[in-house]
């Protein structure tokens, strides 16, 4: 029979009891952690406090396993397996806000949650229910970039800094109060991937030291600024297409913010419907190419941009291989006619 959620208990005699904690009197000798997320930007501040206070997780939550691939095979989130191999009590749900998860979840009788990268909403009566709390790990300097696109927000954007902000969650998207904030410099040459996987380690670096403090009266959490408050949504696939009216720079960023979802790409209709750009170079601003055409310049395919030329050393066309740039011009002479443009 199918169920909303699926508890998976594999605890040590003596981790399953349920234990009556009195709100606000609660130390890290009386724990009983939830861990809520999906994503594998939580992973490392997981296994920190899973190192600190192993015999405290209550519970880990984390999304149902989703198909994947050609052949549909279900694939656990990276929390899953972080969780299984731990022999953690694992909740694997569809959706979150489900009575019977909830009624799950209450059976847990937790002292206190932390959430990173989990991509569902929590309830209200859910965030009410944990005496301390829930706590969120958010990679950007709340309350700049709150939402689902934090990480390929700040690249972008051209941004000098970025960090992890922990904050106690309330009803609003990422509008809780501050109990953390950690800063990262950034150099300019950053890809999400590595960017998340920057701020995954910052996190973990002060998740314990942070969670044993607020949960020992230290902190006092603070509400963020009302200036610089910006909304991130999820990305789509559109949001790839680079255009002739943007900037060589701007579209060097979209390749390091939007790896590897959605990627970059750009359109030659009718001859060439999308052409994803694999790898591209840093923009060449002494190089002429045509606005939004295409130009071979010592064997390196170049578009023309505002600003510069960017290099597409390695592409793949629609429904083909990926090769490098001039393997595709050799095969598509007819890409750089002077009337093959890319859309405006």
């Amino acid at each position: 029979m199918k169920m909303a959620a699926r508890l998976i208990l594999k605890v040590r005699k003596g981790n399953a009891r349920s234990v009556r904690l009195a709100p606000q009197r609660h130390t890290v000798t009386d724990l009983r952690l939830l861990l809520i997320g999906s994503g594998g930007f939580g992973v490392p501040a997981f296994d920190a406090l899973h190192e600190k206070h192993e015999g405290s997780i209550a519970a880990v939550i984390t999304a149902a396993p989703r198909p994947s691939g050609r052949d549909g095979a279900l694939v656990a989130t990276p929390v899953a397996s972080w969780a299984r191999e731990r022999d953690l009590p694992l909740l694997e749900v569809e959706r979150l806000r489900a009575p019977s998860t909830q009624e799950t979840i209450a059976s847990l009788d937790v002292t206190v949650g932390l959430l990173a990268d989990f991509g569902q909403i929590v309830p209200a009566e859910m965030l009410r229910s944990v005496p301390r709390g829930i706590l969120n790990l958010h990679p950007s300097l709340l309350p700049v970039y709150r939402g689902a696109a934090p990480i390929p927000a700040a690249i972008l954007a051209g941004d000098q800094e970025t960090g992890v902000s922990t904050i106690l969650m309330d009803e609003g998207l990422d509008t809780g109060p501050l109990l953390a904030v950690q800063r990262h410099q950034l150099r300019g040459d950053e890809d999400a991937p590595r960017l998340e996987a920057q701020l995954a380690q910052l996190a973990a670096d002060g998740i314990v030291r942070t969670l044993d403090r607020y949960l020992a009266g230290e902190i006092v959490p603070s509400a963020q600024p009302a200036e610089g408050v910006s909304l991130t949504r999820r990305l789509q696939r559109s949001d790839g297409e680079i255009l002739a009216t943007w900037k060589a720079e701007h579209a060097h960023r979209a390749w390091r913010a939007y790896r590897p979802w959605p990627g970059v790409w750009i359109s030659l209709a009718p001859a060439l419907e999308r052409l994803k750009l694999d790898v591209i170079g840093a923009p060449l601003a002494e190089i002429d190419v045509p606005l939004g055409g295409l130009l071979v310049h010592e064997e390196v395919l170049l578009l023309g941009l505002k600003g510069g030329a960017l290099p597409l050393l390695e592409v793949t066309p629609m429904g083909g291989r990926r090769m490098s740039g001039t393997a595709l011009i050799h095969g598509r002479p007819e890409l750089l006619a002077p009337h093959a443009r890319i859309r405006s």
